[in-house]
């Protein structure tokens, strides 16, 4: 299977944005999954299923056009490089980031106030500050400074930054209807004050919770029930209201 680019970014760093923004664009094809959450598939995913479960999601992709998808969790992972350039020797590398100072805010508002937990135990996203480039450094090496770009999301122009992206995956520039767009932000200002955005059913949320981990003991299961019966979309548009 082909694959053109895949975004490895960090958690907390506008990935939603991105991929509506390169949804929309007439060249690129993505799936629409990307539109509700990452894919997130290696390496753990593929250690235990083997590719056959990440081709399924481009079953609906427009292979006459540039094919990809983004993820938040495999940057964590620091053989993720190593593995990707094994499958996928020519794809190109999307890493979006941020100022680790809100990249680690915004994270951990969101485990603390959305997600109900005070660490990374629901997810490998760090909620706590690190050394970006010490994530960043196994993708140069594997793939090259002209095989990965970086997406800086402080950049405030953001078409030029999109210009740069669309020339680095040989597509033609573009504007997109979400670029202006503010997409699943940790805060709301719904009540005239700044204040994270929270769980709107605390004990739904706690009952996942406790769910989630003991379904993950089983890895196969898990990824099974996760990807052939759809769960992970039908959670995810539940999710988000929770």
């Amino acid at each position: 299977m082909r694959i053109d680019f895949i975004g490895v970014g960090f958690g907390r760093s506008g990935s939603k944005w991105l991929a509506n923004c390169l949804y929309e664009h007439p060249e690129i094809s993505i799936p629409k999954f990307n539109l509700h959450t990452e894919i997130n598939y290696f390496p753990e995913e593929y250690e235990t299923m083997g590719l056959k479960n990440y081709i399924k999601k481009f079953r609906n992709c427009d292979f006459e056009k540039r094919v990809g998808e983004l993820s938040t969790l495999i940057i964590w992972n620091k053989k993720s490089a190593k593995l990707l350039k094994k499958l996928f020797p020519n794809v190109k590398i999307i890493i979006y980031k941020r100022k680790e100072e809100e990249r680690a805010k915004s994270a951990y508002n969101v485990a603390k106030y959305y997600d109900l937990v005070d660490d990374n135990s629901l997810s490998i996203n760090e909620i706590k500050e690190i050394n970006q480039e010490e994530y960043v450094k196994p993708f140069i090496k594997e793939f090259g400074k002209n095989g990965v770009f970086i997406f800086d999301m402080d950049n405030r122009d953001k078409q030029a930054e999109l210009n740069k992206l669309f020339k680095f995956l040989g597509v033609s520039s573009f504007t997109p209807k979400s670029i202006d767009e503010r997409l699943n932000t940790s805060y709301s200002n719904k009540t005239g004050k700044k204040e994270p955005v929270k769980s709107k059913y605390p004990f739904i949320r706690v009952t996942i919770n406790n769910i989630k981990p003991k379904l993950k003991a089983n890895k196969k299961l898990y990824y099974t029930l996760k990807r052939n019966f759809h769960f992970d979309y039908l959670f995810q548009l539940v999710n988000h209201n929770l």
